[in-house]
């Protein structure tokens, strides 16, 4: 699925700001994020009419929304291309937005829970210690 702004330019103007993209992504270089607000309800209905923040810069688009009342933020991930970020990428993302002590999870839902409208990835930072971990102290209830 084509970026909606995509289809409006030029096959030469699409093909210059893909090419920038992927240097970009490439180099690591994204600029700053610059964080923009906005009324609830404009970016879409249902979930995503909660979002009143997102974070940009040259690369990536991350909306923003609270889940009350658990607190856990829900940081929904695009760029203009649509292309997957890597693990490394979204590892970056989590920690310039939501901080480098934050733990984030993806989400693969049941089946009938499944949302793919759009070339979005979604992490949740969670306001708890998970119950699992990559780091035995993290989760071994002994230590």
């Amino acid at each position: 699925m084509e970026n909606p702004i995509l289809q409006q330019l030029d096959r030469q103007q699409r093909r210059m700001l893909l090419s920038t993209e992927k240097t970009m992504r490439d180099a690591g270089v994204w600029g700053e994020w610059e964080t923009v607000h906005f009324p609830r309800g404009s970016v879409g209905d249902s979930w995503a009419a909660e979002f009143q923040t997102a974070h940009r810069n040259k690369v990536f688009c991350v909306l923003d929304r609270t889940l009350s009342p658990s607190g856990v933020r829900h940081l929904a991930v695009t760029s203009l291309s649509g292309i997957r970020p890597t693990w490394h990428e979204m590892q970056r993302i989590k920690n310039e937005i939501a901080g480098h002590g934050a733990t984030a999870v993806e989400l693969y839902p049941p089946q009938a829970e499944v949302v793919d409208e759009a070339d979005m990835y979604h992490i949740w930072v969670t306001v708890l210690p998970m119950p699992f971990s990559l780091s035995p102290v993290r989760w071994n209830p002994n230590v």
